[in-house]
C-alpha cells in the first residue's frame, strides 16, 4: 500500500510494526474531510482489505489506564462515561505532542480529520445550523452540544486540578472534535468477540479500530468482519479483526465499509455527510407530555412504522377504550387527529431552498440539507397518504353500517 502523505504512511508503518496491514494494492487518497481508500488495481470479490491486532484497539480500559498514568489520578477516571475517556484519550495525544508512552495511538490520531475538516452537527455554523430549524436534527444537535458542554467541563476540571496548562489545551473545540471522531468512526465491542457483530447491547462499548476506520461508507456494500485466533495452523502472535468485501473493486476506485442502515438525520449529526434519497430516512414524530412523559414514534418512508403511531392515536380519541372493536366514529376522529398533526410538523418543516450562497454554506452542508429536507417531505406525505387511506377505510364502514359520511 503506497501513500504520498506523511501521515498515512506512518500509519501504514505503525500498523505493520504491530501486526496489522492494509491489502498491498490499496492507497490513501487526500480529500478534503481526510483520507480515502482507493484500489490501485482490481481488488477481486472476497479480499481482505484491512487487518489489525486486537492490541491496536482503542478502548475504554486503554485509554483510562493511560489517562491515569498521565494524571496520577484513576479514582477521578471512574465517573466518566466510554465517550470521556476516549476523547480524552486521543486529545492528549495532541495536548503533550507525543512526550509520554503512554500515549501509542499517535500515527493513528495524526490521521484524523481536523475541526475544520469535520462537517458533523456540532461543527456546523450557527447559520447552517439555522437551516435545519424546524427538524429533528436541529433539536438534536442541541441536545449534543449541551450533553458534550457537561462531559467537557467535568474533564477539563479534573485536568485543572493536576495541571492547569494541560486543561487550558483541552479546548472545547478539541474535545469536541475527539468525541465527533467517536460518534463517526467507533464500532461496538462486540466486534472483537469470538463471534464478531456489529448489534449493540447494553453491556457494549464503542471502540476504535485504526485503519479499520479508514474506509467510508457505501450503503448495502456486502461485506464480513473475521476474527482470526492464533492456533496450529495460523502463526499469528494474537487475535486480529478483519473486514472482507465480497464484491471487486476497481482499480482507481475507492474502497467501501457498510455502516449500516441509518437515516440522514443520524449521518449528518454524526457522520458529516447525507445519502441523496436515503431509502433509511426516518422522522421522530412526539405524543403527549413533555419530558418522560413523550412518547416518540419513529417513522420511515412510505409511512413504515406508522401502524404503531396509528394505534396510539386511536387510544387516545377512543370513546370506551376497553371495547375490542374500534368504532368508526374514533378512526374519523383519530384521523383528523393525526392528519392535523402531520400538517402542522410539515408547516414548521424548513422549505427547500433554490439558492443558497455557497460563500456563507458550504456546499457539502447545502447537500445534506437539501436530502435531509427531501426525505423528511417524503415521509410525511406518505403519511398523509396513510391518514388518507384509513380515512377512506372508516368511511366505508360507516356505509356498510347505513351511515353515508360526506368529508369536506
Amino acid at each position: 500500500m503506497g501513500s504520498e502523505n506523511p501521515n498515512a504512511t506512518s500509519l501504514m508503518l505503525w500498523l505493520a510494526q504491530n501486526g496489522g496491514n492494509f491489502h498491498p494494492s490499496t492507497e490513501f487518497s487526500k480529500i478534503t474531510s481526510g483520507f480515502t481508500v482507493i484500489a490501485t488495481e482490481l481488488l477481486p470479490s472476497d479480499s481482505t482489505i484491512v487487518k489489525i491486532p486486537f492490541s491496536l484497539a482503542i478502548t475504554r480500559n486503554i485509554a483510562t489506564q493511560a489517562l491515569a498514568q498521565i494524571l496520577k489520578n484513576h479514582s477521578a477516571l471512574e465517573s466518566w462515561n466510554e465517550r470521556q475517556c476516549i476523547a480524552s484519550y486521543l486529545c492528549f495525544h495532541h495536548i503533550l505532542n507525543g512526550e509520554s508512552l503512554n500515549l501509542r495511538h499517535r500515527p493513528y490520531v495524526n490521521t484524523l480529520p481536523t475541526p475544520e475538516q469535520l462537517r458533523t452537527g456540532l461543527f456546523l455554523t450557527p447559520e447552517e445550523r439555522e437551516l435545519f430549524k424546524g427538524t429533528n436534527v436541529f433539536g438534536a444537535i442541541q441536545d449534543r452540544e449541551r450533553e458534550w458542554w457537561s462531559e467537557w467541563s467535568q474533564c477539563r476540571a479534573v485536568v485543572a486540578r493536576v495541571n492547569e496548562e494541560w486543561a487550558q489545551a483541552l479546548t472545547w473545540e478539541s474535545y469536541i472534535a475527539s468525541a465527533s471522531h467517536i460518534s463517526s468512526r467507533a464500532f461496538p465491542s462486540t466486534l472483537l468477540s469470538k463471534i464478531p457483530s456489529l448489534l449493540s447491547s447494553p453491556s457494549t462499548e464503542p471502540i476504535l479500530l485504526p485503519g479499520v476506520d479508514s474506509l467510508n461508507h457505501a450503503r448495502g456494500q456486502p461485506v464480513s468482519w473475521v476474527v482470526t485466533y492464533p492456533d496450529e495452523l495460523i502463526n499469528i502472535p494474537e487475535p486480529c479483526v478483519s473486514l472482507v468485501l465480497h464484491s471487486p473493486t476497481a482499480a482507481g476506485s475507492e474502497v467501501f465499509n457498510n455502516y449500516g442502515a441509518k437515516p440522514n438525520s443520524e449521518l449528518i449529526i454524526g457522520y458529516g455527510f447525507s445519502l441523496a434519497e436515503n431509502p433509511d430516512d426516518t422522522i421522530i414524530l412526539k405524543i403527549g407530555g413533555s419530558g418522560a412523559d413523550t412518547k416518540k414514534w419513529e417513522v420511515g418512508r412510505s409511512a413504515r412504522g406508522a401502524e404503531g403511531l396509528w394505534a396510539e392515536i386511536l387510544s387516545l380519541v377512543a370513546q370506551d377504550p376497553s371495547e375490542e372493536e374500534v368504532m368508526y366514529e374514533d378512526e374519523l376522529d383519530a384521523c383528523s387527529m393525526l392528519g392535523d398533526m402531520i400538517r402542522v410538523v410539515i408547516e414548521k418543516l424548513p422549505k427547500p431552498r433554490r439558492s443558497l450562497d455557497p460563500g456563507r454554506i458550504r456546499p457539502e452542508v447545502i447537500e445534506m440539507f437539501r436530502n435531509y429536507i427531501e426525505g423528511q417531505q417524503n415521509i410525511l406525505d406518505s403519511l398523509l397518504e396513510f391518514v388518507d387511506a384509513k380515512e377512506q377505510a372508516a368511511i366505508e364502514r360507516a356505509r356498510s353500517q347505513g351511515v353515508d359520511i360526506i368529508i369536506e
